[in-house]
């Protein structure tokens, strides 16, 4: 039998059959463009806007690319399907007469039925709510076209009107950039020349006339049913900033930001921007918010601009107006954490709080205020409740501001604390004992009471909760408390009744009460997930379940429980000569326990350190079972990790232990000479995969993540992974106690960089690449646990088989099968001679990276283009594999490369991939290595389809 390669080669390219279909669909595209001339959807006097450019004299790109989102007219979009020729092809189908009688079909046919189903309610339910979504998909018919017609777009009707709104925003945006002498126009004319197509038809004489006069200027020129509009943009010379000044009255304010100045976004020099100027006065909001100044808003700042000194020159001047009695910094008198939310809501019910809608609902139903005594001296209706009669246990801070006095009694005794503990500064109350441990509760509150009022830390507090994974939601509330002086913050009410006659203290401190109110998350949740793979043409569904118990020993821990069980297809041979294969399924299951603290677990109180960014301690032990028809084998590893999260963004994972144990029985005798074939003839290290292994290791992981879950954003990700295992080895491999186990260590070193970047094109559409690379290698050499029969035990560098690195699947190069890409420009070959596409080909270095251009195609269905190259190859030279050794003077020739089209399903919760991709080039086939010829024939493992979960990068 020839190679497969030989005989593809041998069949022709194109029959009979072939040059036929494509004569047949040459004409079929002909007779289209006949009869679908975008023109037949205008009306008259409509032009068709089909191309839009911008012209300035220095702007860069990307201040181009800017201007060009203020277009406000766009033609319309032609990658990757031409949404205009879409949509007229819909249009062609498109009947709204028809559609109209089938609405009236519909409410004639579900009102008889209504008739029939009356007095029984549970039925006329469901046939309303049938009725409405049938009525409601033809309603979407009838207003935006059928289906084709959704997925295209309507031809983009030339409006002058928009080109001199463009051209007002335009001049505006170049404005605030600094170029205060920019201008801008437009002129709208005839595309330079027919398409092709159109150039076509005239000469064939297959152009029908138009069913209208052509139109006419006032000149009596023709004007051009296709319109290019051109924007000129004549920015001038930017303006610089001169001159900064500030005028503060406030002398607390003044003093805040000045000493803060080192930080400011302006400086003189620097080119005029409005953007930095909004930021700038972000960052004194934010920074005078820290410092105290709870009321202080943005609106207060102002930056005036002026011109008129120097020649493109700008003097920016600050001003921070203050408010009628000034501004007042406000510090923290005092802060109660309430772990009830119903006793919260009770507590701000009964605390003054004016906003809540307890008043307005009495006067929306038309009954008079609460008869109350005015806390100053006001009379009665005014709203306020006096607390003379407030039941025992209620504070005189807990004022009522809308409760009747009956209502008002009820949610006093509802707001009785049963446990109240003081800790570090902080009041903790519940209604019961305190389920979380206050310790670890205070470790997570930032504000304290002498602090000034800080926006930075009540958000950090607000965060830190959350990361708990112990409430529903929590929120950081405060209240104004004035005293008559200093001394009496934390000992006096915050609000005393005033008997008739008395006046106010003078206030001579500025409080601020903060309550910090949580809801508890159910105790116990349980997720299940269901889903399936796609490999060797076979389904293979998997099931994961888990579970999550917080707060199991009162110290707000999660311990989760998951197992999971699947089936996936792989292709098996059926003999040793390789002719024959099958697809069979591999079973496989797991279990895990891990056991996740809110703080680091180390001596000394060494988490302290890092108390502001999250620190948690994970301990997770999991054991994986893996049957096929070859082996069965089992993993076990226990792993204690700690994790602290330095901003929203970036996240840190030391494991200063990993220990794994991989054990395999049953090997059938038809794989174990497979593998002996594949280590002498052709030295692959796939056989140490099966030999019982213990890894102690430890490692360390940087995860710098800018993007959301669906990956929506501009957005960077950086992953670097580095390890280091088998380094105690030296302690224990020689002892008697470790050689009866049977099992094997060797130390190594790993590195991985993943590196991603996405780019938002447009609400929709986005480009992302990525660079992936690593590198595997053991330290010392070990002697070989497994030698060859008859033959001596040898010393190599060996590596254990899952810390090499691999190539090729559905998050890799999707040509090729997961984790058969390589090794370098050698291939493994079958008994028979042809190409191995079922063995994994491990590496020690890895190379790799994507381009995927991302659209939508319609409704929740997405689409996507991508390019994927890469390889893996060897550290060391190997006689048995020529070219599989990583040279640095012939690496890049020996990428291999695949491209294909993607689908997805956006379901927002869960976006289900289906990618199809070919082989493009292939390293390992010295001979031909372009492939793309074999697109189209029937060539084994030449198109690979890949289902997945989740995007590939």
């Amino acid at each position: 039998m020839k190679p497969l390669e030989q005989q593809s080669n041998d069949r022709p390219r194109f029959g009979p059959r072939a040059a036929a279909a494509g004569l047949l669909l040459g004409l079929a595209v002909l007779l289209v463009a006949v009869g679908c001339s975008p023109l037949r959807l205008l009306q008259p006097k409509q032009r068709l806007l089909t191309k839009v450019v911008m012209q300035s004299e220095g702007l860069t790109t990307p201040q181009q690319e800017r201007l060009l989102t203020l277009v406000q007219q766009k033609p319309n979009r032609t990658i990757p399907i031409p949404k205009l020729a879409v949509y007229q092809f819909g249009h062609s189908f498109y009947d709204s007469t028809r559609i109209e009688r089938k609405i009236a079909n519909i409410k004639q046919k579900y009102a008889g039925r209504l008739a029939s189903a009356q007095g029984d309610s549970a039925r006329s339910g469901k046939l309303l709510a049938r009725r409405d979504r049938r009525l409601a998909r033809k309603r979407t018919a009838l207003e935006k076209g059928n289906s084709l017609m959704r997925l295209g777009e309507p031809p983009v009707i030339y409006d002058p009107s928009l080109s001199q709104r463009t051209v007002e925003q335009l001049t505006t945006y170049l404005r605030s950039q600094g170029y205060f002498r920019a201008t801008a126009t437009f002129t709208d004319s005839a595309r330079s020349k027919p398409t092709i197509i159109a150039r076509t038809m005239r000469g064939l004489g297959l152009r029908k006339p138009l069913p209208y006069a052509p139109l006419r200027d006032s000149a009596g020129g023709r004007l051009h049913r296709l319109v290019t509009v051109t924007y000129q943009v004549r920015e001038g010379k930017g303006f610089r900033l001169s001159q900064l000044t500030r005028s503060i009255p406030d002398t607390g304010v003044a003093r805040v930001v000045n000493g803060a100045q080192a930080a400011t976004l302006l400086h003189v020099g620097a080119a005029y921007n409005e953007d930095l100027i909004g930021q700038e006065r972000q960052r004194l909001e934010t920074l005078l918010k820290n410092a105290g100044y709870y009321d202080f808003r943005a609106q207060y700042i102002t930056l005036e601009a002026d011109t008129s000194f120097e020649k493109n020159q700008v003097r920016l001047r600050l001003l921070i107006a203050s408010p009628p009695g000034g501004h007042r910094a406000y510090r923290l008198r005092r802060v109660t954490v309430l772990t009830d939310v119903n006793q919260a809501r009770a507590l701000r019910l009964a605390s003054g709080d004016t906003t809540r809608p307890g008043l307005t609902n009495r006067r929306a139903r038309g009954l008079a205020p609460a008869d109350t005594t005015s806390l100053t001296g006001r009379a009665p209706g005014s709203g306020r409740i006096s607390t003379a009669n407030m039941p025992a246990g209620v504070t005189p801070a807990a004022v009522a501001d809308s409760l009747s006095a009956r209502r008002l009694r009820r949610a006093g005794r509802r707001a009785i604390p049963r446990d109240t503990v003081r800790l570090d500064s902080l009041i903790f109350s519940s209604r019961g004992p305190l389920p979380i441990s206050p310790t670890i509760l205070a470790r997570q509150i930032s504000v304290r009471p002498g602090q000034l009022y800080s926006q930075t830390r009540t958000q950090r507090t607000q965060r830190q909760l959350s990361n708990l994974d112990m409430f529903r939601f929590n929120t950081v509330s405060y209240r104004k408390v004035g005293l008559s002086s200093p001394a009496e913050a934390g000992t006096a009410d915050s609000s005393q009744t005033l008997r008739p006659g008395t006046t106010a203290p003078r206030r001579t401190a500025n409080y601020l009460d903060a309550i910090v109110t949580t809801s508890p998350s159910p105790r116990f949740s349980e997720t299940t997930e269901f889903g399936g793979t796609y490999v060797a043409g076979l389904v293979g569904p998997f099931a994961n379940l888990r579970l999550k118990w917080r707060n199991p020993f009162g110290g707000a821990e999660v311990l989760e429980l998951s197992g999971r069980a699947g089936v996936e297809g792989q292709l098996t041979q059926l003999g040793d000569s390789g002719n024959t294969t099958a697809a069979t399924y591999t079973v496989q299951y797991g279990v895990t326990a891990a056991l996740v603290l809110p703080q680091f677990l180390t001596p000394f109180h060494l988490g302290n350190f890092l108390r502001n960014d999250q620190p948690r301690t994970r301990l997770a032990l999991s054991t994986t079972y893996t049957n096929t028809n070859y082996y069965i084998r089992s993993n076990t590893e226990f792993t204690f990790d700690y994790l602290w999260q330095a901003s929203g963004y970036q996240q840190y994972i030391f494991t200063p232990i990993d220990l794994g144990l991989v054990r395999t029985r049953n090997i059938s005798e038809f794989y174990q000479r497979r593998l002996t074939d594949l280590r002498v003839n052709q030295g692959s290290p796939l056989y140490r995969s099966f030999l019982p292994i213990y890894e102690p290791s430890f490692s360390f992981t940087s995860l710098y993540n800018s993007n959301d879950l669906n990956q929506t954003r501009n957005a960077h990700f950086l992953r670097i992974f580095a390890e280091l295992g088998g380094l105690t080895r030296g302690v224990y491999r020689n002892e008697q106690w470790f050689k009866d186990t049977g099992l094997s260590v060797y130390n190594f070193a790993k590195l991985t960089v993943d590196y991603r970047r996405y780019y938002k094109l447009s609400p929709l559409t986005y480009l992302a690449w990525r660079l992936n690379g690593g590198v595997a290698h053991a330290l010392t050499q070990s002697l070989d646990p497994s030698p060859l029969p008859g033959q001596p035990a040898t010393y190599g560098y060996i590596l254990p088989y899952d810390k090499y690195l691999f190539a090729g699947g559905s998050n890799s190069v999707r040509a090729w099968s997961p984790r058969r890409l390589g090794t370098g420009s050698y291939a493994t070959r079958l008994p028979n001679g042809n190409r191995d596409y079922y063995t994994e080909q491990p590496g020690e270095v890895l190379l790799e990276g994507s381009l995927e251009y991302r659209f939508p195609i319609y409704s929740f269905l997405k689409g996507a283009l991508f390019t994927d190259f890469g390889n893996v190859w060897a550290l060391q030279p190997d006689t048995n594999r020529p070219g599989a050794e990583f040279l640095f003077d012939r690496f890049y020739k020996q990428f291999a490369v695949g491209s294909g089209f993607g689908l997805r399903m956006d379901f927002t919760f869960l976006i289900l991939r289906f990618d199809i991709a070919t082989k493009v080039y292939d390293p390992t086939e010295t001979a031909a290595p372009w492939r793309l010829q074999n697109a189209l024939r029937h060539v084994d493992n030449q198109t690979v389809v890949n289902v997945g979960l989740g995007y590939p990068f």
